[in-house]
């Protein structure tokens, strides 16, 4: 069933047929809105796809947020499985839109959300809110999420200025002197903080009420957060006037000493727009939004505005030393390397029969969810921008399988071994030509793995130097899921690698996920052959190295490591 006839069919269901229905409004993640007009009344439609948000959250804070007299949509049906929430209209009052308007209201309508946030201040907020069918567990603001976010700013904004990855040693000083300033922040549990708290999400609603439109990324922290996300918007300047006049306010509402919190304001507000300069680079990136890059240099005059504080001075330091350039301009950015992948989804998968007679290996489901999917996700998460995939067995439903595929995030390209099977090494050789001529990541199709911070992927790319022509992730041998060998690989003090050999056993295996650069393909079989023959030369150049995997692996190689593997991830 199309997309569109599911809502067509949830409609119905709330005995709403033959609507008119028109887009409202997209944001930056997947959710969409629709207006939804039905005997002169109109409703809106969110439309969250399951795959790729949870519409629970949404639920469970606006009915938090009504029951505390405060002013989020009436939610007259859902659809927690299919990803539909129908809403009430609040109106076309937009803070951006009136102000645009009437920008001599500014003080009036921001001092009237200023209140709203003093309301939620004096709600208790329990730490998990009920959807009616179960309850959702709100996370805590703390040191974790907050580096979390900032490491955006490293990971996606720096090569996307610089065109090269942020060193480790210079991305964990970075991360060092944040952490250093978020100490007090971190721990706050002051009250319920909206995050996307601007003039795009609030609406005039008359008499000084204000209407709130998003908020399920909602979590418990620090009351300044909430402040800041109003007052330095990345969409719309607000004048230092009303800045100063309704800090001094809030700060006189909730009996707080005004220096102090300044402080915590801007820790927060530098932390705030160091994030969302990540995540504008990442959504262009990433996601191929590149309209987000023209907000930048508006995120930057804030940033600037708040590391001017001394405590955030070495912060200061830090950015006007590595990023001093092109701040007050739109970001062009620079493609990230690695941008191409192979993963390798060609195999019989003997070992896994009888489930592989009539399925492909990479088709068999984990958790919900096909092996080849969990593959191209965690691609699609680090930005990888082309995937090819060779197929061999049962070619057909891989062929259906990427057609059917609701991410569109990477673009994916087959290579055809329906002919011949050509081994690991033979067919990234075939598929050299759709690779580029960067280095490109190498990818088995049966591990799955959960990360620890930095994603798994972005670690390699971040540890990858020039006189590496390998960089393998390794799995610990007494850490390794579903895989009980000998081992692989010993690790030398500077990160290469040498074979196990008449060793009895060796710390790590390999994890089935590399860069490579293509010259490595040089004066290689054009038929069959195995990228061991290329590891070996590698090893012996001194040219192969390895990055222990921070986080959990499970390698999906038998049908009682499929079964080990669904109980570890569903937490069992």
């Amino acid at each position: 069933m199309s997309r569109s006839d599911q809502i067509i069919q949830f409609l119905k269901k709330t005995g709403i047929k033959d609507a008119k229905i028109s887009p409202l409004a997209g944001d930056a993640s997947f959710r969409r809105y629709d207006r939804v007009e039905h005997d002169g009344n109109i409703k809106v439609l969110m439309d969250a796809p399951p795959e790729f948000e949870d519409t629970r959250p949404f639920y469970a804070i606006a009915d938090f947020l009504s029951c505390s007299d405060l002013n989020s949509p009436k939610i007259y049906a859902k659809d927690f499985e299919n990803g539909f929430l129908l809403l009430e209209d609040l109106g076309a009052g937009l803070f951006k839109t009136v102000l645009e308007q009437h920008p001599e209201r500014e003080l009036e309508l921001y001092r009237n959300a200023v209140d709203e946030l003093v309301t939620l201040n004096a709600c208790d907020v329990p730490p998990k809110l009920s959807y009616g069918e179960g309850d959702y567990e709100l996370s805590h603001y703390d040191m974790n999420m907050l580096l979390t976010e900032i490491s955006l700013f490293t990971d996606w904004y720096y090569p996307a200025l610089t065109g090269h990855r942020l060193c480790v040693d210079k991305r964990k000083v970075f991360l060092n002197l944040w952490y250093s300033v978020l100490k007090d922040v971190s721990t706050a549990k002051e009250c319920l903080v909206l995050r996307d708290y601007h003039a795009e999400n609030l609406v005039d609603l008359g008499n000084g009420n204000v209407g709130q439109l998003d908020f399920q990324d909602a979590v418990i922290g620090h009351s300044a957060y909430d402040l800041v996300s109003l007052l330095q918007d990345s969409r719309r300047d607000a004048s230092v006037e009303t800045e100063e006049k309704l800090i001094k306010y809030f700060t006189e509402k909730l009996g707080r000493d005004e220096s102090r919190f300044r402080a915590d304001y801007a820790v927060l507000g530098a932390q705030r727009s160091v994030k969302i300069i990540g995540i504008f680079a990442r959504l262009c990136l990433r996601d191929s939004k590149r309209q987000y890059l023209n907000l930048i240099p508006r995120m930057w005059g804030l940033l600037e505005r708040c590391i001017e504080h001394p405590l955030l001075i070495d912060i200061k330091n830090w950015l006007d030393l590595e990023t001093p350039d092109k701040r007050d301009i739109a970001l062009d950015a620079i493609a990230l390397v690695p941008n191409h992948a192979m993963i390798l989804a060609a195999g019989l998968g003997t070992r896994m029969k009888p489930l592989t007679d009539n399925t492909p290996k990479p088709l068999l489901k984990v958790a919900g969810k096909a092996m080849l999917d969990h593959t191209l996700d965690a691609l699609a998460a680090a930005g990888v921008a082309n995937a090819v995939i060779n197929k061999h067995h049962h070619a057909d439903q891989i062929d259906a399988f990427v057609d059917n595929r609701k991410d569109w995030r990477p673009n994916i390209i087959l290579s055809n071994e329906c002919d011949e099977l050509l081994d690991s090494g033979g067919g990234v050789k075939k598929a050299l030509p759709m690779l580029g001529g960067e280095p490109f990541y190498i990818l088995n199709s049966d591990m799955i793995w959960t990360d620890n911070g930095q994603l798994a992927l972005s670690r390699l790319a971040t540890f990858w130097r020039d006189d590496m022509d390998i960089l393998m992730l390794l799995i610990k041998r007494d850490e390794a899921r579903g895989h009980d060998g000998v081992g692989d690989f010993h690790l030398n003090e500077n990160g290469s690698l040498r074979w196990r050999g008449d060793d009895a056993f060796s710390d790590y295996h390999y994890g089935g996920v590399l860069i490579i650069r293509p010259e490595c393909f040089e004066n290689t079989p054009d038929g069959p052959f195995t990228l061991r023959k290329i590891f070996r030369k590698s090893q012996k150049e001194g040219r192969l190295f390895g990055l222990p995997h921070d986080g959990v692996w499970y390698h999906v190689g038998t049908i009682s490591s499929l079964k080990d593997t669904e109980q570890h991830l569903k937490g069992k």
